[in-house]
């Protein structure tokens, strides 16, 4: 098992919501590729910009929070696995199980797809480089 100083967890959470956030992004990107009405798109990015800042002001919630967790951690080679608590990870797996559920009802615009990832992605991104911040200033 691969085991970090403690601090090094800020990083592994910080290269996490980064890559995860790059990932939704390019999906929502490639939903809105697909989007054929420009008059969609007048009241789609809007909604991109509304959902990015709610998840933003949620996560910044969310990385103050994980990040006190592991800086109380006593200084020393913990798991990987200690970088989200057990509630984290039911909600990682809540929220991939929703995804993918979402990803395979037909029906559902891809537009939706579109400004939801497109809010959500960066919103994870910007929540991956504040535990990078965090990370580096422990240092």
């Amino acid at each position: 098992m691969c085991k970090v100083k403690t601090r090094h967890l800020l990083a592994v959470n910080g290269l996490l919501w980064t890559a995860i956030g790059i990932k939704i992004t390019i999906t929502g990107v490639s939903h809105y590729l697909q989007v054929t009405r420009s008059e969609a798109l007048l009241w789609m990015i809007p909604l991109s910009l509304v959902v990015f800042a709610a998840f933003y002001v949620m996560f910044t919630g969310v990385v103050r929070k994980y990040s006190a967790r592991i800086l109380a951690m006593p200084e020393e080679k913990a798991g990987i696995w200690r970088t989200f608590s057990p509630k984290g990870y039911i909600l990682i797996a809540f929220m991939i199980g929703l995804g993918i559920t979402l990803d395979h009802i037909p029906g559902i615009p891809s537009g939706f797809f579109a400004w939801f990832y497109c809010g959500l992605g960066p919103g994870l991104l910007s929540a991956g480089i504040r535990f990078l911040i965090r990370w580096y200033r422990e240092k």
